[in-house]
């Protein structure tokens, strides 16, 4: 697959399901609608974005574990 037709495959996946997991975090951390991203001071919006990158690291380490040890988990 050329780098044009990866681009496009994966903008058009990130907009199918982007919207539903807002929504959805939306219901989980602000269902009564209080909080929101737009009420947060600016250090509260780095600490989240902290929180989803240690998330991302266990999970790129797992895929890469099991990469190393020959394991697929499709």
């Amino acid at each position: 697959m050329r780098d044009e037709e990866l681009m496009e495959d994966a903008l058009q996946k990130f907009k199918s399901e982007a919207r539903s997991k807002f929504l959805k975090g939306i219901l989980e951390h602000n269902p009564d609608g209080t909080k929101g991203l737009s009420r947060m001071h600016l250090l509260q919006k780095i600490d989240a974005c902290k929180e989803e990158v240690i998330d991302l690291w266990f999970y790129l380490y797992a895929m890469e574990q099991d990469i190393c040890e020959g394991r697929r988990n499709d």
